[in-house]
C-alpha cells in the first residue's frame, strides 16, 4: 500500500488521469516521484508595422496565448521489479484532451499530447526510465 508522509506536502501532478508524487515508504523504489521539472511557456502574437520616418508602431493580435507545459520525470521499478504500472500508462496514453493538475494549475488545465519520449537508462535492469512529455493547452474556442 502507497502512503503519503506529512513531509512530503508537495502538489501531487496528474497527467491525463496518472498521479505522481506517491511515495512507498515501505518500498520507495515503486514510489511514483513527482516531476524533476515542469517548464510553462505562453506565446502571445505582436506583430510589428514599420512605418516611414518614426519608431515601429506595435500590435497585439493574440493577447491570450496557449500555454505549453514540458515535464520532466522519473519513473522507477514496478512491484513485481518489471515495468511500473506508471510506466505503462504513460506509454498508452492517447493524445487526449484530458486533464493536467499542477501546483500552477490545481482546478486542471485541459490539453493534449504533443510528444512523448522515454529514455530507458544505461545500466538500471529495465527499472528505471527518464521520461518528458510535451503537452499543449486544448482550445476549441469556446
Amino acid at each position: 500500500m502507497a502512503t503519503v508522509s506529512i513531509a512530503d506536502s508537495a502538489f501531487h501532478v496528474k497527467i491525463h488521469g496518472i498521479e505522481l508524487g506517491v511515495r512507498d515508504m515501505d518500498d520507495p523504489d515503486t514510489s511514483q516521484p513527482n516531476p524533476l521539472e515542469i517548464r510553462y511557456t505562453q506565446e502571445f502574437e505582436v506583430v510589428i508595422h514599420k512605418t516611414v520616418g518614426q519608431k515601429p508602431i506595435t500590435q497585439c493580435t493574440i493577447p491570450d496565448g496557449l500555454w505549453n507545459i514540458m515535464i520532466k520525470f522519473n519513473v522507477l521499478k514496478g512491484p513485481d521489479g518489471g515495468l511500473s504500472n506508471v510506466l505503462t500508462k504513460i506509454r498508452d496514453l492517447t493524445a487526449g484532451p484530458r486533464k493536467l493538475y499542477t501546483a500552477l494549475f490545481d482546478g486542471g488545465l485541459c490539453t493534449y499530447i504533443l510528444k512523448k519520449e522515454i529514455t530507458q537508462v544505461k545500466g538500471s535492469s529495465d527499472w528505471y526510465h527518464s521520461c518528458e512529455i510535451t503537452l499543449c493547452e486544448a482550445n476549441g474556442g469556446d
